[in-house]
């Protein structure tokens, strides 16, 4: 039986309020910049729509892990199919890994588990080799327009924050958000058309940085709701919409500076904010770009935010032969 305390708990969250420390407040009363922790009850679901007909079907799906911004508790995988977990050692990026000839309309794959996110800042990590974060992937080339963009913009500045602010700045106010597109990330095309998302906005920053031999480490996720948006539950699809990339530069002695250009963007009170410091509305899932996964694959992975499937050594079509989706039950709000 339900005591009168948790009556009145459950009755308000399902009403529109959250339950904030031990204050109920209304969702759309909360500071997102004052937010210090979510926590979630997650549910990620691959499911089979229209079965590949090919043999030797490899099935990858990005595993996310506990760092020092999020906490992953009582994992669960629920499939009828056989699994391995996976990493590759040289991004650490971690993945379940299925493989079978045969799947039938209907399968899927479950991940459950308890999420908690904290707000971040700058983090310190040693072992990272800031060397290996000068290297572009095949999506971050410049070209003579953005050398002299950069060129004009930053001057002889040397120190990487005051660098990094100056490019932010810029991208913020060059280029034009549009959220309902899956765009590849290519700077020289992005500089060019002046538009995009996250993935978009971050390899332009990654490009200018690099290109001034500050080293930047991509990040990839996906995308919650904002803590004063986000209802007790709900779901959406883990698909290139609601996937969401942001990045860390290196300011020396083992720091790394992290920046969310596209939600500044999308967010003009929190511009301020996301220049060192992340809302907790993310769940983070791998690093990099230009991925090889274990086992490698055949196809390009661009980045690695949701579940990849290939048959016969050849991708698979989201939309039609899969679909993933994300139910989350909200836990708490820490501020």
């Amino acid at each position: 039986m339900l005591s009168r305390r948790d009556f009145l708990k459950n009755s308000l969250l399902l009403s529109g309020y959250l339950l904030v420390g031990e204050r109920f407040v209304h969702a759309d009363t909360i500071d997102d910049s004052a937010v210090k922790a979510v926590s979630l009850n997650v549910t990620y679901i691959t499911e089979i729509l229209n079965p590949p007909k090919r043999k030797d079907i490899k099935i990858w799906i990005p595993l996310p892990y506990t760092d020092a911004e999020q906490e992953i508790q009582g994992m669960k995988i629920e499939s009828r199919l056989p699994y391995e977990i996976m990493e590759d050692k040289g991004t650490g990026n971690r993945m379940l890994f299925f493989r079978t000839d045969y799947l039938r309309k209907g399968d899927s794959i479950t991940m459950r588990f308890r999420f908690r996110r904290k707000a971040s800042g700058i983090i310190e990590d040693r072992d990272a080799d800031p060397q290996r974060y000068l290297r572009p992937s095949e999506w971050e080339r410049w070209d003579a327009r953005i050398t002299e963009f950069v060129s004009r913009l930053v001057g002889d500045e040397r120190d990487p924050v005051r660098v990094g602010r100056k490019i932010y700045d810029a991208i913020i106010s060059r280029l034009k958000y549009i959220h309902e597109i899956c765009g590849r990330g290519v700077s020289t095309i992005t500089f060019e058309e002046g538009l995009g998302r996250c993935d978009e906005f971050h390899a332009l920053f990654r490009s200018m940085m690099m290109l001034r031999s500050i080293p930047v480490r991509w990040e990839q996720g996906i995308a919650f709701p904002y803590p004063s948006e986000i209802k007790k539950r709900g779901e959406f699809e883990a698909d290139c919409i609601n996937a969401h990339s942001w990045v860390r530069f290196y300011v020396g002695q083992g720091r790394w500076f992290p920046v969310d250009v596209s939600e500044a963007k999308r967010r003009p009170d929190l511009r301020e904010y996301y220049f060192g410091r992340l809302v907790p509305n993310r769940i983070k899932v791998s690093t990099g770009r230009g991925l090889t996964l274990s086992p490698p694959q055949k196809g390009i992975i661009n980045t690695f935010a949701y579940t990849y499937i290939e048959a016969g050594g050849l991708p698979v079509i989201y939309g039609h032969n899969y679909r993933n989706r994300i139910r989350y039950e909200l836990i708490g709000i820490e501020t």
